[in-house]
């Protein structure tokens, strides 16, 4: 289940991520006339703004601005956040790592005879 589809059955509203790569950095401010600026890199030269889903024709309207380079929308949909998911993968990665130390004993075991 993805976060904006609980947003959308709570009633709230939905937000979509934008990473933005900037050809000027210091014009990164004017981009807060889309939506709202969460994160800026100098040295990299991009920021992630979000918006509310339903402007997705804001995002032409952004990638025509003189000081923008590349759009690319965040990946957040694609992300599994289900809590029995989360769940098996922290099990599954107990599992190795009592299987790793296990063997790193052993081995520990055999270099001191």
């Amino acid at each position: 289940m993805s976060i904006n589809q609980d947003l959308k059955e709570a009633g709230l509203t939905q937000r979509m991520g934008l990473i933005v790569y900037l050809v000027n950095p210091r014009e990164q401010y004017k981009l807060r006339y889309y939506g709202d600026i969460v994160y800026f890199s100098n040295k990299m030269n991009y920021c992630v703004i979000y918006l509310n889903s339903d402007d997705e024709d804001l995002i032409d309207e952004i990638k025509e601005l003189s000081f923008v380079k590349k759009v690319e929308k965040a990946a957040t949909e694609s992300l599994n956040l289900d809590s029995q998911y989360i769940e098996n993968q922290i099990a599954k990665m107990a599992e190795e790592t009592e299987a790793e130390l296990e063997k790193r004993q052993t081995e520990g075991v055999e270099l001191l005879n």
